[in-house]
């Protein structure tokens, strides 16, 4: 008998770090972040994931503070990098402060996740997603390799064209990139969840659904997916409280790089979503 899998996703985080102007937030972040957190893991999971901009900007004091946060909860985590992870350091600088490999893939028997590294480096021009070659072609051997098993993928931004504002200048992984037509080549069912663009959003394109996630300072919620033999399905969990929610803003209206966007999250908030697995069918069944 099969286990279920259950995985726990949050959106854009946005962790900052107290800048000259904004220390008189030291309290509300301090108590926002603690308590949204402690919430988020509380909600039981096999996994927990973040789905990039964890932090404001990258810089290693925001690393180490949030995950001193996420750290004392004991979970199993995985952080894919957004743009906003990393503007600060390079690369290889992040990587040793999340502790965590630049992408990767979890097999089970249930599904196979991969997570991805969809952010530029230190590019303050273009907050756009990228792919590089060696993902690409890692992309493409996972896509083949998960065969007609569940494919679920984390990555921060956007395939262009599918969920909410993903057409915009900068808003996706730009569609001389090849991700569809890799992802196109999936058997059976994939998921695909992104953040970025701060709106709730879902969307399907053949095989596929995906699912975007609005940021946390705008809407206090996560995303819980539970995987079975036959369906994926995902639950949005509302974290709202008055006090997180008056936090939030003070928060969102003072510090640097981010922008409130609260009226656009609540697209699709409150909704579940049941996704029927697809199972390919052998020729000799066919034949019976």
């Amino acid at each position: 008998m099969e286990t279920n899998m259950r995985i726990a996703v949050m959106g854009d985080l946005h962790y900052p770090a107290l800048e000259e102007g904004s220390a008189h937030i030291a309290e509300d972040r301090d108590v926002f972040y603690a308590r949204f957190l402690e919430q988020f893991f509380s909600v039981p999971a096999d996994l927990y994931v973040s789905i990039g901009d964890l932090t404001n900007f990258g810089w290693r004091n925001e690393f180490e503070e949030v995950y001193a946060i996420i750290n004392g909860h004991q979970k199993p985590f995985i952080q894919v990098l957004g743009n906003h992870d990393a503007y600060a350091m390079p690369r290889r600088e992040v990587l040793a402060a999340t502790g965590q490999p630049r992408f990767q893939l979890i097999e089970t028997d249930t599904a196979a996740l991969a997570f991805l590294d969809t952010a530029r480096e230190q590019d303050f021009t273009d907050w756009g997603g990228t792919l590089d070659a060696e993902q690409l072609e890692w992309l493409e051997t996972t896509v083949a390799n998960s065969s007609d098993k569940p494919l679920i993928v984390f990555g921060h931004h956007p395939v262009h064209g599918t969920t909410a504002n993903s057409t915009r200048d900068k808003r996706s992984i730009p569609p001389n990139i090849p991700v569809w037509d890799i992802l196109s080549k999936k058997a059976g069912s994939g998921l695909y969840v992104n953040g970025h663009n701060h709106v709730n959003s879902t969307a399907a394109r053949e095989q596929w659904h995906f699912l975007q996630i609005a940021a946390i300072l705008d809407e206090q919620a996560m995303r819980l997916i539970e995987i079975s033999e036959d369906s994926i399905t995902i639950d949005f969990i509302d974290l709202h409280d008055p006090e997180l929610n008056k936090r939030a803003v003070t928060i969102g209206n003072a510090i640097s790089h981010f922008e409130l966007k609260r009226e656009s999250a609540v697209e699709a908030a409150g909704t579940n979503h049941v996704i029927p697995i697809l199972k390919q069918v052998s020729a000799s069944a066919k034949q019976l």
